[in-house]
């Protein structure tokens, strides 16, 4: 599969009914509640509803297969947070939020 747009990434999820942040057993999971009210062999099926539905589940779900994960710490050994409070941490901007 090429490389989807942002566009068909949030038709995809729109079409499954999904938040903004998933995980993959997410996705399979709205795909499978979606699946049993649209098969076209259920009386209320539809055909070309089933076809989007499985468009935006291919798209979705080889978009998080093929997503790069870092499996290993930071090069700095911090973690998210302590790395973004070393970075940001004694900005005036953000550093308001942080809690003393």
């Amino acid at each position: 599969m090429a490389h989807n747009s942002w566009d068909d990434i949030a038709r995809a999820r729109r079409l499954l009914g999904l938040p903004e942040e998933v995980s993959l057993e997410e996705i399979k999971d709205a795909y499978r509640r979606r699946c049993r009210r649209l098969h076209p062999d259920l009386e209320a099926g539809d055909e070309g509803e089933m076809a989007r539905l499985n468009w935006a589940y291919r798209l979705l779900v080889g978009y998080a297969e093929r997503y790069r994960i870092q499996l290993t710490p930071n090069r700095s050994g911090m973690s998210d947070e302590e790395l973004w409070m070393e970075q940001f941490g004694q900005d005036p901007i953000w550093n308001r939020w942080k809690d003393d």
